[in-house]
């Protein structure tokens, strides 16, 4: 290995050192919690002797409370006090606020900052920093002419069955996607040196796009659902529309059956790519996870014994659990909720209105904090109440949680929506400004999870029956491919969160035909076993189905036989499978199938639009309790 004398290493603190759970005011840090990857990387570095140090924006903590909880979190020992340094890094400012610390400038320095967002890592470079996109990359990318880049990593087919990820776990590389029946091809940020090194171990390398993109960019898989509607030969899609020529051509770095594979560069949004044609889930942002390079069937994980076999005898829930859920799960309650998130009445009694919960919008904070007030008013004292922070295209963003501790037994439940809105089909849609209700998408799922969360919390109260601990968590950034429960799965994974059951609520509020027709999804083709377990979920709505939301017809449930899930990959439940959890999500008819034979699906018109404003309550009332019925299941059973 090359001298690093000289050298000086900076990173990131969340989502590259630690998870951050902030207290519900959002301005006291609860917990920091060191990824588990983390704490060798930097001991490999001071055994290099190279200083360690930090360049993060404390936001509203004071220094002192975050250098605390580096403390707390066994990272401040392995850092250099004086490097450690706190500011926004939206300009190179702070970064040439560290170089003078660390005794630049100095022809012999090599200073490099550590971090997930490439909007910051793009500043460092502006103030003349090696950057690398994650921890296990630092003491590869601080070599002498060191590069790093795109790649995808495939395995002959008559190797699949080996231990084959123990030699990636060797090398500089650091997965974001997987993909495949046995999740045998990986795509991946590494170094030339260990592309070179896998052609020498015979796998199938492909280097995608340039030398060092992944320093300024994120990758995404952007779906095309227009071209796969329309077919082979036919040349309906989008690609020519908004990657024909020009530095947009350039982004583009492979087609896959999965869609495309773009690099978007810092400063650019993901939504300026919104295709026409486009369905729920039409992208993915792919982020680094380590555990795509553990052997992985889904069977660590823990299993929730009422929904994991075909029950042999029926679930009936008592008289006054489904009281309980028909008096707290009403239609009103539904549309009052739908209302105050998509600003058709105030939230509250000052008068303020909420016009969009874009991430880029200032109503997606208020959204945030009108969460944490109804989540603690719902609560009555017996909510745990955080917010979840992550970055996403250079802001601080925040998932919101509260939690119903457990009473004697093991497991948690999560029921779950996303807090975000888009209205990106809109010709012209200026996320800042614009309105984006989104009642549908998914303000009925907020709305769902609101019920949900005060019709468990009244069941608890007047039963006190032993119980599981339950979680209700609103995901922001699901519009940007799922990027809030990405960073909440991942943080929950990472701890070994024993989670037995998510179910997702993401778009329930439109129905116009008659039918009420509506639908449960499960599939996960990467591991059977996860699969089995999530489907398992569906089962147990499935049978309570009569018993609290009678007007609802049997649910269409995917997979069906043979036939895959289309909403396979394009909702949060996703996010926990990816991690080995058994997730559901419930949306309305907004997939064609199950089954040929299947009717028409009824697809939200206004979907993504600033005109979608309008659900109908009784409809996701009906879903919303039925979910809250299954998660009550799951949590006292």
């Amino acid at each position: 290995m090359d001298s690093l004398a000289g050298a000086v290493a900076f990173f990131d603190i969340g989502d590259t050192l630690a998870s951050v759970t902030v207290a519900p005011t959002g301005d006291r840090i609860e917990r920091l919690t060191a990824y588990p990857h983390v704490p060798p990387v930097l001991a490999a570095l001071r055994d290099q002797e190279v200083p360690l140090g930090v360049i993060s924006d404390r936001g509203p903590f004071p220094a002192e409370e975050v250098n605390q909880a580096l403390r707390a979190a066994g990272l401040w020992e392995l850092l250099t006090p004086e490097l450690v340094v706190y500011g926004r890094k939206d300009s190179p400012r702070v970064f040439e606020q560290a170089a003078l610390r660390a005794g630049a400038p100095d022809p012999s320095r090599r200073l490099l900052f550590v971090g997930e967002d490439a909007a910051e890592r793009a500043q460092a470079l502006r103030a003349d920093f090696l950057v690398a996109p994650h921890p296990r990359l630092a003491l590869p990318v601080l070599q002498p002419h060191a590069r790093v880049r795109y790649v995808r990593v495939s395995v002959p087919p008559a190797q699949a069955g080996g231990d084959w990820r123990a030699a990636l776990r060797d090398l500089p590389l650091v997965p974001l996607h997987a993909t495949g029946d046995a999740r045998t091809t990986l795509y991946a940020v590494a170094t030339a040196d260990a592309a070179a090194r896998l052609d020498d171990l015979g796998f199938l390398v492909d280097r995608l796009g340039a030398e060092d993109e992944p320093l300024t960019t994120d990758l995404y898989l952007l779906r095309d659902d227009h071209q796969q509607d329309s077919g082979f030969l036919r040349a309906d899609g989008n690609s020519v529309t908004f990657f024909e020529a020009g530095p947009a051509a350039r982004r583009v770095l492979a087609s896959t059956e999965e869609g495309l594979l773009v690099a978007v560069p810092a400063g650019r949004s993901v939504e300026s790519y919104h295709f026409k044609g486009a369905r729920h889930g039409h992208n993915l942002k792919l982020v680094p996870s380590l555990s795509l390079l553990e052997a992985f069937d889904g069977g660590a994980t823990p299993t929730l014994a009422t929904a994991a076999e075909p029950a042999s005898t029926a679930i009936v829930l008592s008289g006054a659990e489904k009281r309980t859920l028909r008096t707290r799960v009403r239609r009103q309650q539904l549309a009052t909720n739908v209302e105050r998130y998509s600003g058709a009445r105030p939230t509250d009694g000052s008068g303020v209105l909420i016009h969009s919960r874009h991430i880029h919008h200032a109503g997606n904070a208020q959204a945030v904090e009108t969460l944490v007030r109804d989540l603690e008013r719902i609560g009555a004292g017996r909510f745990v109440v955080r917010r979840h922070r992550f970055g996403h295209e250079g802001r601080s963003l925040e998932n919101v949680e509260a939690e119903l501790a457990a009473r004697d037994l093991d497991g948690i439940v999560l029921l779950t929506a996303h807090l975000d809105s888009t209205g990106a089909r809109q010709l012209g849609f200026r996320a800042v400004l614009d309105p984006a209700p989104g009642a549908d998408d998914d303000a009925s799922g907020v709305a769902g999870v609101l019920a949900a969360a005060n019709a468990i919390q009244a069941l608890d109260a007047a039963l006190g029956v032993p119980r599981r601990t339950v979680r209700f968590v609103l995901f922001n950034a699901e519009e940007h491919g799922l990027v809030g429960s990405r960073a909440y799965a991942r943080d929950q994974a990472a701890v070994a969160a024993p989670i037995v059951a998510v179910f997702q609520m993401d778009m329930i509020g439109y129905d116009v035909q008659p039918g009420r027709t509506f639908e449960l999804h499960a599939g996960f083709t990467p591991a059977a076993a996860v699969e089995a377990r999530s489907l398992g979920l569906v089962r147990l709505a499935a049978e309570l189905l009569p018993q609290v939301s009678p007007r609802l017809p049997a649910p269409q449930v995917y997979p069906d036989g043979g036939e895959g899930d289309p909403a396979e990959r394009r909702s949060d439940h996703y996010s926990f499978q990816l991690e080995g959890y058994a997730a559901c999500l419930a949306t309305e008819d907004f997939f064609a199938g199950p089954g040929r034979l299947a009717a028409t699906p009824e697809p939200n018109p206004e979907y993504h639009l600033p005109t979608d404003t309008v659900v109908n309550p009784a409809y996701a009332a009906d879903i919303a309790r039925l979910l809250a019925a299954a998660a009550w299941v799951a949590a006292t059973r």
